[in-house]
C-alpha cells in the first residue's frame, strides 16, 4: 500500500453547496474532465539576526490551496458555482434568433404596394420582439413605426405585423417598397423554455464542498486510487467559456481553499488506496 502510483487520468470532480455536516447540495459534476490541478502553496519570509547572509529561521507568512479544472461538457450548474446564481430550468423566457434574412417580395396591402417577408419564428415572437432590422448592404438601422392598415413606412422605416394567433400565426417584416427583391437581415426575440442563471451585480460565489476521485491501473496490473477532499472552497479569477472556430468549447473554473472552522483544524484530506477496479 505504502508504494509509488503513477496518476493515469483526470478522474472526476464533485462540488455540493457546503454544509458543516457535510451534506450539502450538489452543485456541479464534472465526469469528462480534460484537467485538473490541485495547487498546495506555502509563503514564507526569511527572518535574519546579526550580520550574517543567510535567514537564522523563516516565518510562515499564508498557505493557500487552489483548485482549477476545465470540463469537455458545459453545464449552467459550473456558472452558477462561479457567479453565486442559482439555476432556474424549465422557465418560460425568450432567446434570441440573430441575422435571419430574406429575401423582400412586393406585395400589395390594401390601397398600398409595400416589401414584405415572413420571418421564421412568426408564432412565437416574444413581446414586441425588440427588432433589429438593417439591409444586408447597409449597417444603418431602420426605425420601427406603429403598424398602420393601408400605409406604406417611409424608407429608412419598417412596421411589424402579427396575423393570427397562437402557433399558427405569423409576423412580418413591411418596408417600403423601393426595397423589393433586395435582402433583409434583422435580429429579434422569441419564446422558448429555457434553463437559466441570472448573472446579478451583488451576488457572491458560495462556499462549497469539493471532492476529487480517480482510480488508475498500474503496470502490475492493480488498481490505485487517490481522493482529495476539501471541505470549504469558493470560487476565484476568471469562469471561462473557450469557444473557438472548428475546436470543441470547454469550460474552466478556479476555487480557492477557506478555512471551513472546524475544532479538529482540518481544511480537507489527501487519500491513497487500493482498489479492485477504476472506481
Amino acid at each position: 500500500m505504502g508504494k509509488k502510483m503513477i496518476i493515469k487520468g483526470v478522474g472526476q470532480f464533485l462540488a455540493k453547496k457546503y454544509a458543516a455536516d457535510g451534506k450539502g447540495v450538489e452543485v456541479v459534476s464534472l465526469g469528462t474532465l480534460q484537467d485538473l490541478k490541485i495547487d498546495l502553496n506555502v509563503e514564507l519570509e526569511d527572518i535574519f539576526g546579526g550580520d550574517g547572509l543567510f535567514a537564522i529561521d523563516t516565518l510562515v507568512k499564508t498557505k493557500s490551496i487552489e483548485v482549477s479544472a476545465t470540463d469537455a461538457k458545459f453545464d449552467l450548474a459550473q456558472l452558477s458555482l462561479m457567479m453565486g446564481s442559482t439555476v432556474r430550468e424549465g422557465v418560460q423566457g425568450s432567446i434570441w434568433v440573430l441575422n435571419e434574412q430574406n429575401t423582400l417580395v412586393l406585395k400589395e396591402r390594401g390601397a398600398v404596394h409595400v416589401a414584405e417577408t415572413a420571418i421564421a419564428f412568426g408564432g412565437s415572437v416574444y413581446g414586441d420582439g425588440n427588432f433589429t432590422v438593417r439591409m444586408k448592404d447597409e449597417n444603418r438601422v431602420l426605425t420601427k413605426i406603429p403598424f398602420v392598415i393601408d400605409t406604406a413606412p417611409n424608407p429608412g422605416e419598417y412596421m411589424v405585423s402579427v396575423e393570427g394567433t397562437g402557433v399558427t400565426a405569423k409576423t412580418y417584416l413591411i418596408l417600403n417598397e423601393d426595397f423589393a427583391n433586395m435582402d433583409v437581415v434583422y435580429s429579434y426575440q422569441r419564446t422558448e423554455k429555457v434553463d437559466v442563471v441570472d448573472i446579478l451585480s451583488d451576488e457572491v460565489p458560495f462556499p462549497v464542498h469539493v471532492i476529487h476521485h480517480g482510480s488508475f491501473q498500474q503496470k502490475d496490473g492493480t488498481y490505485q486510487g487517490i481522493e482529495t477532499e476539501l471541505y470549504m472552497c469558493r470560487a476565484k479569477g476568471a469562469f471561462s467559456i473557450d469557444a473557438a472556430r472548428a475546436t470543441a468549447s470547454s469550460s474552466a473554473i478556479a476555487l480557492q481553499v477557506l478555512d471551513p472552522e472546524r475544532a479538529d483544524k482540518k481544511l480537507g484530506s489527501i487519500k491513497r488506496y487500493q482498489a479492485t477496479t477504476n472506481v
